[in-house]
């Protein structure tokens, strides 16, 4: 049989099992239960009524008619009001037929908990009164800033000499930890600029000037050009847009969210996430550069694969994707078996087997499966510290310094065809997993490292030393346009590449922290120096690759190497393509010796 009759043997079938598929279907209109697209009445109560019909059912769809559908928030107890709310279903699809969900006041936009098999496709997210407003700068002369907003789309109030943002249910002031600034033409962050560029004028008094201009009276910078856009931020994780929680099998095709009011999809412990064209992006149409308030994605104690494919975020407040565990911190050993841990060890249950960790080493030292646990909370009603038992009693030497790490919850991270563009504040893709790690044809355009690798036990504490990460066949295109300038830890990253756990070795013979780190077959596409910097690596491979010098930007790193190597062990550089304009080709190197690297092409400092 030749092989152009296998192949459409196999495409044949392939078209006989989606029809089959599609006939099987069980297909809910929302329609049915009251829902009237384009009327702008609230959908909430017939979708609660077709997620209650498709209940004890197998393959149901509930689908919404193509149109215009609104949500608004219904307050419960103390639940977050959610527009679509799946419980304890099972072969559900979502389908929205091309359809725009516009939700309104604070309000998330799905959750899923402790469900399987459950896909969103087909529809759009947005409100029109978004919680984020912009101006454009019409002037800065040091004493003032000047700005033009649009009060139709950003209805505010200036009361005792400071200004209010109105939306629907809420009124806000400025919150000044990011305000970044924007190029009104290609709508990126703007060349070495970072967090509150502006400083705090927008907390000082406030005068409304004619033309819709609003002056802030107060010091800030000259050099802030006329004409750029600041996008403001109201609150900084209000309300996540698709929750996921407990929950396996979870899909997310051709959807595109214009705006939610925190994290665009945040995933604790699931297991197997994909996202195929799933896409936070700006209204353009509607003249915005800001689209969701934090990161486009954020997974905690997650398991199986997440899968991130053909995916494209623009004016999202924080990185595009997060893929970690936590490391949570021994507080007390209460007894041989029994610890406290910090909050961090809420993502834990009876059953899960967790590392115990050195903080010395920062080394997974021993395994425990964990018996019991216990929660206590704040007055919020927040977890504030967790008291685990273990089946096993705990080694002599575990106290206070010790962490743990879930190793049951670990996801691997497949990452496809994706765009990652100056276009959003940070970094683009953080990931600390111990599981399989896979990142390939995609094109990164960050304003910050394209890519940051961390593992920290000191801040945010999370956890994952890497073991297994392979990063190849990408384009790394004029990145870093605004990393580490001066050597800020809030700065946006040390080189195209950063990986810096916390964990900083002290001699040349401390065992490294993450392992098996390849980057292979890339185009790095340079302005400045800095390719690569790795803090703690045994087992660093970057070959295979293309370095081209470009003019586009001027260099300004502190960072004058092509990489920077602390503590790393095991380390091949060689068989690259250098381009000639290229010419800095160094290796700094620290806490190493000169056999832990293998270099072709570059000199190797030891010091």
């Amino acid at each position: 049989m030749t092989r152009k009759i296998i192949h459409a043997l196999v495409a044949a079938a392939l078209l006989w099992s989606a029809a089959f598929d599609a006939s099987a279907q069980d297909v809910i209109c929302v329609t049915d239960y009251g829902a009237e697209p384009g009327s702008r009445n609230d959908v909430c109560p017939s979708v609660r009524m077709a997620l209650e019909a498709a209940r004890g059912r197998d393959n149901v769809v509930i689908r919404f008619p193509k149109g215009r559908y609104d949500f608004y928030p219904e307050f419960s107890g103390t639940s977050r009001p959610t527009g679509i709310d799946i419980f304890k279903h099972s072969n559900l699809t979502i389908d929205g037929d091309g359809s725009e969900f516009v939700f309104h006041g604070m309000m998330q936009v799905a959750k899923v908990d402790s469900s399987s098999n459950v896909t969103f496709r087909n529809f759009s997210v947005d409100w029109d009164r978004p919680l984020m407003s912009q101006a454009e700068i019409v002037k800065a002369e040091g004493s003032y800033l000047d700005v033009k907003i649009d009060r139709e789309k950003y209805p505010y109030v200036i009361r005792d000499r400071k200004i209010r943002f109105i939306g629907e249910g809420w009124e806000f002031g400025i919150d000044t930890v990011y305000s970044n600034l924007y190029r009104p033409d290609t709508k990126e962050i703007v060349y070495n600029t970072w967090d509150h560029p502006l400083g705090h004028i927008t907390d000082e008094d406030v005068e409304q000037l004619p033309g819709g201009v609003v002056r802030f009276h107060g010091k800030v910078r000259t050099d802030v050009e006329p004409g750029l856009i600041v996008p403001f931020y109201h609150k900084r994780y209000a309300v996540v847009g698709f929750r996921f929680q407990n929950s396996k099998d979870l899909f997310l095709k051709d959807i595109t969210v214009y705006h939610v009011q925190s994290h665009g999809l945040l995933g604790e412990r699931c297991e197997n996430i994909t996202m195929d064209n799933f896409n936070m992006t700006a209204n353009e149409a509607k003249g915005r550069v800001f689209s969701i308030v934090a990161d486009a994605s954020h997974f905690i104690n997650c398991k199986g694969v997440i899968t991130v494919r053909n995916c494209c975020h623009t004016g999202q407040g924080d990185d595009f994707i997060n893929v970690h565990g936590r490391n949570a911190r021994i507080v007390k050993v209460l007894d041989p078996k029994t610890v406290e841990t910090m909050k961090d060890g809420r993502y834990t249950t009876p059953g899960d087997t967790l590392w115990l960790i050195s903080h010395a080493t920062a080394q997974r030292e021993y395994e425990r499966i964990v018996d019991d646990i216990a929660f206590e909370y704040d007055e919020r009603g927040r977890v504030s510290a967790c008291r685990m038992t273990f089946t096993e009693p705990l080694p002599p030497e575990v106290d206070n310094t010790w962490f743990t790490e879930n190793k049951t919850w670990s996801a691997g991270l497949v990452m496809q065809n994706c765009r990652i563009l100056k276009r959003h504040r940070a970094r683009g893709i953080l990931f600390t997993t111990p599981k399989p790690v896979v990142i390939e044809n995609c094109y990164f355009n960050t304003a910050g490292t394209a890519i940051l690798i961390e593992g920290d036990m000191d801040y945010w504490f999370e956890s994952g030393a890497n073991t297994d990460v392979l990063i190849r066949n990408n384009i790394f295109d004029n990145c870093l346009t605004s990393g580490c300038k001066t050597g800020d830890r809030w700065e946006w990253g040390d080189a195209v590449i950063t990986i810096t756990p916390s964990h900083r070795p002290q001699s040349s013979g401390a065992p490294a922290y993450h392992r098996n780190i390849r980057i292979e077959d890339n185009e790095f596409r340079v302005f400045d120096v800095p390719l690569v910097r790795a803090r703690s690596v045994d087992g660093l491979r970057f070959t295979g690759n293309k370095i081209v010098r470009t003019y586009d930007y001027k260099p300004y790193t502190w960072f004058r190497d092509s990489f920077v190597l602390d503590g790393c062990r095991n380390v091949i550089i060689r068989d690259n393509a250098l381009d000639e304009e290229y010419r800095t080709r160094t290796i700094w190197t620290e806490h190493m010796k000169r056999s832990d690297v293998l270099s072709r092409g570059f000199e190797v400092k030891i010091n």
